[in-house]
C-alpha cells in the first residue's frame, strides 16, 4: 500500500485530520504544554510523512530480503522500532528549535510517541486490508484462470471425439468399392477427404456457421448412400435464416450416426432420418427400428453433444417416444450471444 501513486495525497489528507482532530478535541497534546498552531500543522505533517515513508522503506527493502516471514507481521514489528526512532527524533527537534517547555522529557515523548503510534497502527490497519483485498482479488484471477484452462482442456477433449468405427467402417466400405466400382471408390474417397478436412479445419473452433455445418453434413449423407443405397433415406426442411446461424461443428454428423448405429434398417425396411432447421432450432429424427446388436458404443455422441451445449451455457432437448427418437438443437446467432 506504502507504494501506491497517490501516497502523497494520503498523507496529506491524514495529517489534515490529526490535526483538525486535536484543534477541535482540545486536549489531545503532543507535549505537556500546547505548542502553537503553526509549529502543531508542521510537527504532525512532518510525523505523517516520517511514519509512511518508514513503513514505504520496510516494505521495499525489508518485505524482499525475509520471505519468510509473514509480510503484514514483519511490515508493523518493523515499523514499531521505525516509528520509536521518530518519536525520539521529533521530540529532539522540537527540544533545539522552541526550546522550553517543549525540551525532552519523558512525558513529552510518551505524548508525541501516543500519538504517532496511533498514526501507525491506523496505516498498517489499512495495509493488512489492502493486502487482504489484494490477495483476494490474485486468487480470484488465478481461479478463473485455472477454470478457464481446465473448460479449454476440456472442450478440446469433447472436440477431439472423432468416432473411430466411423474412420474404420468408411476404410471397410472404401476397399470393397476400390475392388467393385473404381469410380465409384475414387468418388467416395474424395468425400472422406472432405469430411477429415472439415473436421480437422474446425477441431479448435467453439461454433461454426450452419451453412458450412449443413454442407459438411450433405458429404457425410452421400457417403452413406453410397454404403446403404436405398436403405437410408434422408428429408431435409431448412429454413434461409437458418443458415447464418452458428452450431458447434460436426454435432449433426454425430447425431445421424448415432442413427444408424443404434437402428437396423434394409431395402425393403428402409429408415427415414429427418432434419428440419427453422430461425431457433434445428432438430434430427427418426423412426425406432432397435437393432438385435448394437456397435461398440465409443462413448460419445449424445454426451458429447450436449457438453458441448453447456459450454455455451446452452442445452439440448431429447425426445425419446415409443416410435419417434428426436434431438432439437439451438441455434446459436453470434450476434445476441458473446462467448
Amino acid at each position: 500500500m506504502f507504494k501506491h501513486r497517490y501516497k502523497f495525497f494520503f498523507i496529506a489528507f491524514l495529517a489534515v485530520y490529526s490535526f483538525l482532530n486535536i484543534i477541535v478535541l482540545e486536549g489531545d497534546r503532543l507535549f505537556q504544554a500546547e505548542l502553537p498552531k503553526d509549529y502543531l500543522f508542521y510537527t504532525i505533517v512532518f510525523l505523517c510523512i516520517a511514519v509512511w515513508f518508514a513503513n514505504l522503506t520496510v516494505e521495499v527493502y525489508l518485505l524482499r530480503k525475509f520471505k519468510n516471514v509473514h509480510p503484514l507481521l514483519l511490515q508493523f514489528g518493523a515499523s514499531i522500532v521505525a516509528v520509536l526512532i521518530i518519536c525520539l527524533v521529533s521530540v529532539e527537534l522540537t527540544e533545539l528549535i522552541l526550546g522550553y517547555p517543549f525540551n525532552f522529557t519523558q512525558q513529552n515523548l510518551l505524548l508525541t510517541s501516543g500519538f504517532t503510534f496511533r498514526i501507525n497502527l491506523f496505516l498498517n490497519s489499512l495495509n493488512a486490508i489492502y493486502f487482504f483485498s489484494q490477495r483476494y482479488k490474485e486468487k480470484a484471477v488465478e481461479a478463473e484462470k485455472l477454470k478457464t484452462l481446465n473448460s479449454t482442456a476440456r472442450f478440446e477433449v469433447l472436440n477431439n471425439q472423432i468416432n473411430p468405427h466411423f474412420f474404420f467402417n468408411n476404410l471397410n466400405a472404401l476397399s470393397t468399392l476400390i475392388h467393385k466400382d473404381p469410380k465409384e471408390a475414387d468418388f467416395y474417397l474424395q468425400k472422406i477427404s472432405s469430411i477429415y478436412r472439415y473436421i480437422l479445419n474446425n477441431k479448435e473452433n467453439e461454433l461454426v456457421k450452419f451453412s458450412s455445418e449443413l454442407s459438411f453434413l450433405n458429404d457425410y449423407i452421400e457417403l452413406l448412400s453410397i454404403r446403404f443405397k436405398e436403405a437410408l433415406h434422408f428429408k431435409l426442411e431448412i429454413d434461409d435464416v437458418a443458415l447464418s446461424k452458428y452450431v458447434p461443428p460436426a454435432v449433426l454428423q454425430l447425431l445421424v450416426e448415432n442413427v444408424v448405429k443404434h437402428n437396423y434398417f434394409t431395402k425393403n425396411e428402409p429408415i427415414t432420418i429427418f432434419i428440419i432447421a427453422d430461425a431457433e432450432t434445428v432438430s434430427i429424427s427418426n423412426k425406432i427400428q432397435h437393432k438385435k446388436a448394437v456397435e461398440p458404443s465409443s462413448g460419445i455422441g449424445l454426451t458429447n453433444i450436449s457438453e458441448r451445449y453447456a459450454f455455451l451455457g446452452k442445452t439440448i432437448k431429447i425426445s425419446h417416444q415409443s416410435e419417434e427418437f428426436k434431438v432439437e438443437l439451438p441455434l446459436v446467432d453470434v450476434e445476441k450471444n458473446i462467448y
